[in-house]
C-alpha cells in the first residue's frame, strides 16, 4: 500500500472485501485490513466508530455517505481515524463476494465536484467518489441550513411509528411474550454508540453498587459481558458469542434472519423470542425496560439531545422510546456524575478505626477488664 501526504490518504491500495449492507453487523466480523463494502445513506457516527474500530484498509460505500439531509457525522468520524471512504456511483459493488481482491487507485484526475478513486473488483471498475474533509463540509453546511425542516418531518415520523407500535408500548408489551418483569428494578441499557466504553468504565461503580438488570444490543453484548452480566440481549446476534448467549436469561431476536436465529440459539438452549418492531434495537431495548415497570433506566452509547434526534434517519424511534420510558430514563453520563457512594473506602475504614476505639473503651471501663488489666500490670 502506498500513501500520499494529502491527510494520510493511500495512493493505491489492494485488499480482500467484507460485504454487508448494514455496518454494524458488517463490523462484527470484519477483519483489520480489509475493505468493508456497506450500504448505508447518512452513514452514523457509531456505525463508522465500529467499523473503524476494525481497522479496515478502506470503507467503500454504496450508497451516499452524506445526502446533505442530515449532519450525518460517521465520515468525519472515520476520516478522523484516517481511514478512507468512498461513495461509489452505482451499486454493482455490492455485488462483491466476501473474500474477494479488490483494488483502489486514489491518483485519478480530480472531477468538477471533488476528488475520484476508481474501484476495480474482477473484470469491472466503477468510479467512486472520495469523501475528504472539503466534501464533508460542504454538505454539513447543506445539512445544518435544512435542519428547521426536519422537525416536523421527524413528528410525522414518530406520529407514524406510533401508529404501529404505540398500542403495544401502552399496553405495557413492548415485545410480546417475553415474560419479563422489572417492577422497582434499575436497568442499565448499553448499545455500541460513540464513546460507550468511556461511558461504561465510568459507570463500573454505579454499576457495581445498584446491581442493575444489564439489557445490551447485540453490537455491544460481547464487550459489556468483559466486565458486567448480560440479563438479555436484543437485537441481531450474528456477532455474539455462544458463551455470552448462554449466560443471558432471555434474547429478543431482531432485525435479522429470525430462522437463522431461532437455529443457534435452540442449538444453545438460550429462552428467546422475536419482535417485528420498527423501532431501532437500542430503542426497542429501552421501551421494553419501561414497559417491564423498570423503576429506572440508564442509557449508555443513546444519543439524547433533541439536535441528535432531529439529525438521524433514526430520530422517531428514539423519540418514542424516550416517551416510553417516561421519568424512569436517565441518561448514563449524567447517572455517573450524580451518584455518590455511601461510603468512600477512606469513611469505611474510619468507620471500623472508631468502631474499634468505642470496643476497647468499653471495655475498659468494666470492673472485671479492670480489675484484670490491675493484676496483669501490678499497677492499681
Amino acid at each position: 500500500m502506498r500513501r500520499s501526504s494529502e491527510a494520510n490518504t493511500p495512493t493505491t491500495l489492494s485488499a480482500r472485501v467484507r460485504v454487508g449492507h448494514d455496518p454494524r453487523t458488517l463490523a462484527r466480523v470484519l477483519k483489520r485490513g480489509e475493505i468493508a463494502i456497506i450500504d448505508r445513506a447518512d452513514l452514523d457516527a457509531a456505525s463508522a466508530e465500529l467499523l473503524a474500530d476494525r481497522e479496515p484498509a478502506c470503507v467503500i460505500n454504496v450508497s451516499p455517505s452524506l445526502t446533505g439531509r442530515f449532519e450525518a457525522r460517521g465520515a468525519s468520524t472515520l476520516l478522523a481515524r484516517s481511514i478512507p471512504l468512498v461513495d461509489a456511483t452505482d451499486r454493482t459493488l455490492i455485488a462483491a463476494a466476501d473474500g474477494d481482491e479488490v483494488s483502489v487507485d486514489f491518483t485519478v484526475e480530480a472531477g468538477s465536484d471533488g476528488r475520484r478513486a476508481i474501484v476495480t473488483s474482477g473484470p469491472g471498475s466503477v468510479e467512486c467518489r472520495v469523501v475528504d474533509a472539503e466534501h464533508i463540509e460542504s454538505r454539513q453546511t447543506e445539512a445544518k441550513a435544512a435542519s428547521a425542516s426536519r422537525l416536523p418531518r421527524l413528528t410525522a415520523s414518530a406520529l407514524d411509528l406510533v401508529q404501529r407500535d404505540g398500542p403495544a408500548l401502552v399496553d405495557g408489551d413492548a415485545v410480546p411474550h417475553l415474560e419479563l418483569d422489572l417492577a422497582g428494578k434499575d436497568v442499565l441499557v448499553v448499545t455500541a454508540g460513540p464513546g460507550y466504553k468511556n461511558q461504561l468504565a465510568a459507570l463500573r461503580r454505579v454499576v457495581r453498587e445498584l446491581r442493575p438488570v444489564v439489557i445490551v444490543t447485540g453490537d455491544a453484548a460481547n464487550v459489556v459481558a468483559e466486565h458486567h452480566g448480560v440479563d438479555v440481549i436484543v437485537g441481531p446476534i450474528e456477532g455474539v458469542s455462544d458463551e455470552v448467549l448462554s449466560k443471558a436469561s432471555r434474547v429478543v431476536v431482531h432485525g435479522e434472519s429470525n430462522a437463522v436465529a431461532t437455529t443457534r440459539l435452540g442449538a444453545l438452549g438460550v429462552r428467546h423470542v422475536s419482535s417485528a418492531s420498527r423501532l431501532e434495537s437500542a430503542d426497542l431495548a429501552v421501551a421494553l425496560a419501561a414497559s417491564a415497570g423498570a423503576r429506572l433506566i440508564a442509557t449508555v452509547g443513546i444519543d439524547t439531545a433533541i439536535p441528535d434526534l432531529v439529525d438521524s434517519a433514526q430520530g422517531a424511534s428514539a423519540l418514542l422510546a424516550r416517551v416510553a420510558a417516561g421519568p424512569a430514563w436517565i441518561d448514563g453520563r449524567m447517572l455517573a456524575r450524580i451518584h455518590r457512594s455511601r461510603w468512600s473506602r477512606l469513611q469505611g475504614w474510619l468507620v471500623v478505626v472508631l468502631a474499634a476505639l468505642a470496643a476497647a473503651a468499653a471495655l475498659a471501663l468494666h470492673p472485671q477488664v479492670r480489675d484484670v488489666v490491675t493484676r496483669v500490670t501490678g499497677l492499681g
